[in-house]
């Protein structure tokens, strides 16, 4: 069963409580940190370094970057790298269910000039279209790329570990999301749990977009006998059972959101409105972001891992969402 909130895809048992913790491997750059502050279901944009504690194993650190909603003008200045990653398997695109064309629009309204866009694709093969770019010509390109390259296979899973991977190598101190498009239908057997440790490992929130969710929904409706019916139909059972793994399949690819600090999107069409709204839903959470960054000291040749947290100091400020990822060094 879906939880539904505000056009959201969320399993209710990541509601119940995942604290991703995240692992960043530095050398001389900077441990960084995204987090929000909340104070009654509203985002606070007024936090300043003094509100802030920043720990590793309980002993606070030395702020060597802070960056709120309202520092530097309100101007975002830590670079952000959203990616964009698509599946072009059979099942997505024979069914219709991802509508490149709307891609074609520009999607970097309200970005900030700090916000670049990559693009990969996926389905048995893997291919990056273009590196982090703000050149609409080169967006527009990589997505008639993506559009050729559809074929069969799904490791979805696998692409977004990959993904990560290629992005993150790129280095810099700048922070990066991942936005996947997929039916959530994996053709390996790789694990979501190693995609959502792959990505915390990076620092990389996942935003999930399932498509064809309703279908699989309305379908499972059609299929419900009525109450008392004789359940003696072997194809029928067969369609159910089907129906239920599809369900399954798009609860465990959608669960990746919460869990690396993302979000999960359940559209009903893919259009330029809703990609527009999905965009924007995501771009508002990082308008409202705080990064702060602090420079790990030397633990001499045997590295190991530290918790790195994120505390108010008063609780009149609200909550931290976020804000905890543990640092190898």
């Amino acid at each position: 069963m879906w939880l539904a909130i505000v056009g959201l895809l969320i399993p209710p048992a990541v509601l119940r409580g995942q604290e991703a913790e995240t692992i960043v491997r530095t050398e001389t750059r900077l441990a960084l940190l995204r987090f929000h502050a909340v104070h009654k279901n509203q985002y606070v944009d007024n936090l300043q370094p003094e509100d802030i504690q920043l720990l590793e194993d309980g002993k606070p650190q030395k702020l060597a970057l802070f960056e709120g909603p309202r520092t530097s003008g309100g101007q975002r200045q830590t670079p952000l790298e959203v990616i964009l990653l698509f599946d072009v398997s059979l099942s997505v695109i024979d069914e219709n269910l991802l509508n490149l064309a709307v891609f074609k629009e520009t999607l970097l309204d309200g970005l900030g000039d700090r916000v670049g866009i990559s693009v990969y694709a996926f389905a048995a093969r893997f291919k990056r279209f273009t590196a982090p770019t703000r050149d609409p010509e080169k967006l527009k390109s990589a997505f008639d790329g993506v559009f050729r390259f559809s074929h069969a296979g799904s490791p979805i899973f696998q692409a977004i570990m990959k993904a990560g991977q290629d992005a993150s190598e790129a280095g810099g101190n700048g922070t990066r999301l991942m936005i996947v498009f997929s039916d959530g239908e994996d053709t390996t057997k790789t694990k979501p749990e190693e995609a959502i440790k792959a990505a915390n490992s990076l620092g990389i929130q996942v935003y999930p977009v399932v498509l064809g969710h309703r279908r699989i929904v309305e379908q499972t409706a059609r299929m419900q006998q009525p109450p008392g019916a004789g359940g003696g139909n072997p194809a029928a059972a067969d369609r159910q059972a089907r129906l239920s793994g599809r369900e399954e399949q798009m609860q465990e690819f959608a669960s990746i959101g919460p869990a690396t600090g993302g979000r999960s999107f359940d559209p009903p069409v893919m259009n330029n409105a809703v990609v527009r709204a999905l965009l924007s839903s995501v771009v508002k959470q990082v308008r409202y972001e705080c990064v702060v960054g602090y420079a790990p000291e030397g633990s001499g040749p045997e590295k190991r891992i530290h918790k790195v947290q994120v505390k108010l100091v008063s609780k009149d400020k609200g909550k931290i969402e976020g804000g905890v990822r543990t640092v190898l060094h």
